[in-house]
């Protein structure tokens, strides 16, 4: 994605996956002066914040890193089984104090899962990331007692943090729903933007001329064979065409891979998905987040 700032890279992962169905008059009026760059930076949240039905949040901290656990008030699910959300904040208020995950994170809460997600920002699934994310999942298992197999919702570029993680750890990994969810980071972001687009001390360290060559070595969709293995479910939806976070790149190839190794994984393409909103490009639309059957697979035993 060559001519694309860090700070513009930056900008476009906010906007993945933050349609956010709101009722009208929900989001404060914001001054006419700002651009809708400046007001999709501002939904990444820089606190812990939200209500739910059926919820209590608990604000957690990983290595200064702001976290959360939300859990059952009503009845717990003998297994203890939860749901990990990539990108964290899509579980919690943004910066606008909307939920955007709202119906999968309450009905997930109403069968009794917890809820839970850690802030590795932009990071591409870089190994220093998915450190932090294994030491957030030893303390969720170690200290809440929570299933030792976690349930993935992976939204866009969450999905190279939720599968950079994963297969770093697939012992750790009961399923994966994706929701147009980038895998292959050649694809999305690009290297060059792999190389720049990293929050501070999340990266890879490494030069793109490096990077180029190595690139085997931190590719998720390179390294699905540990899932295959461990029997991990993979669900996506998927628009079709998107023309963001390319579907046959990151989804179907991820898929055909899957097979080949004996995995388990089903793609769902959803025609013309976001076709009434400008500049869906086939990445975003209101299918997304509320889609019964993403939410059985979350959910089953």
């Amino acid at each position: 994605m060559t001519g694309i700032s860090r700070v513009s890279f930056v900008i476009l992962l906010c906007l993945l996956g933050t349609c956010v169905l709101v009722a009208a008059g929900d989001e404060p009026k914001l001054p006419v002066s700002m651009s809708i760059a400046q007001r999709n930076a501002m939904k990444i949240p820089t606190k812990i914040a939200g209500s739910y039905s059926g919820g209590e949040l608990v604000e957690l901290r990983v290595r200064g890193r702001i976290a959360f656990l939300i859990k059952p008030t009503g009845k717990v699910d003998l297994q203890k089984r939860w749901v990990w959300d990539f990108p964290f904040w899509l579980a919690i208020n943004d910066g606008f104090g909307n939920v955007a995950h709202r119906y999968y994170v309450e009905q997930a809460l109403a069968a009794g899962f917890h809820i839970a997600g850690v802030d590795v920002g932009p990071s591409c699934a870089s190994p220093a990331a998915a450190d932090v994310c294994q030491e957030f999942y030893e303390h969720l298992v170690s200290r809440h007692g929570l299933n030792k197999r976690a349930r993935v919702l992976a939204h866009s570029h969450g999905g190279l943090i939720a599968y950079g993680w994963a297969f770093r750890h697939p012992e750790c990994v009961d399923r994966i729903a994706g929701m147009c969810p980038a895998t292959d980071f050649r694809s999305y972001p690009t290297l060059p933007n792999v190389v720049t687009g990293p929050t501070m001390g999340l990266g890879y360290g490494l030069s793109l001329a490096e990077l180029e060559r190595r690139a085997g070595e931190f590719n998720p969709i390179d390294h699905l064979a540990p899932l295959a293995k461990a029997g991990t479910k993979i669900l996506h939806l998927h628009g079709d065409p998107d023309t963001l976070v390319s579907t046959r790149a990151n989804s179907i190839e991820l898929a055909r891979r899957y097979h080949e190794l004996g995995g388990e994984a089903k793609i769902v393409l959803l025609k013309k998905l976001g076709a009434a909103r400008a500049n869906s490009r086939g990445h975003d639309g209101p299918e997304l987040y509320v889609s019964a059957r993403l939410l059985q697979f979350l959910l089953a035993d």
